[in-house]
């Protein structure tokens, strides 16, 4: 007789709709960090900083378009979930780092709540296009099911990077 057992571990399985996300982003993503990946290698161009961001009770859309520069790339992950991205060239990781401060302070100012906000610096092609995204989306899975809003948190690709406890918030409110 078969017997089928369920994982009891949550850390191991993910939600369907969080394999959803990430298979959306990796979609909407791999072709855009291809180019800034061809750039980098070789056409000598910096670092870029990707901030992946979501809200409740404001249309994110209109105003990251407004928030964002011109150089940065404005990319809709999923309109329902009101979850973006948004690449930054030539941005390091502290320049991303006050970005998103600024983003999060911005979707405050307008009436959004419970935003969540990753970041994370590509300053190499080292790493696989897939790895890049799948460690930002886990990052949000992670923070997402945590509740820790409106903090700017970092997903670092080398996990020797990590630090031990994490390095939090760039924004703790108005």
């Amino acid at each position: 007789m078969i017997q089928f057992n369920r994982r009891k571990s949550e850390t191991i399985s993910f939600h369907e709709n969080e394999v959803k996300l990430a298979k959306t982003a990796m979609d909407k993503l791999r072709t855009t960090i291809e180019f800034f990946y061809y750039l980098m290698e070789y056409r000598d161009k910096d670092s870029f900083t990707m901030i992946m961001i979501s809200a409740e009770n404001l249309l994110l859309k209109v105003p990251l378009k407004k928030w964002k520069r011109q150089s940065d790339v404005l990319i809709e992950i999923d309109p329902v979930l009101n979850v973006y991205v948004i690449i930054s060239q030539s941005t390091d990781a502290e320049g991303g780092k006050r970005f998103a401060e600024i983003l999060l302070s911005n979707i405050e100012m307008n009436g959004g709540e419970g935003a969540y906000c990753i970041e994370t610096d590509i300053d190499s092609t080292e790493h696989t296009i897939q790895k890049v995204i799948f460690k930002m989306v886990e990052r949000y899975i992670t923070v997402k099911q945590e509740g820790r809003v409106n903090q700017v948190h970092i997903a670092y690709m080398n996990e020797e990077d990590t630090p031990k406890e994490e390095e939090i918030s760039y924004f703790k409110g108005l």
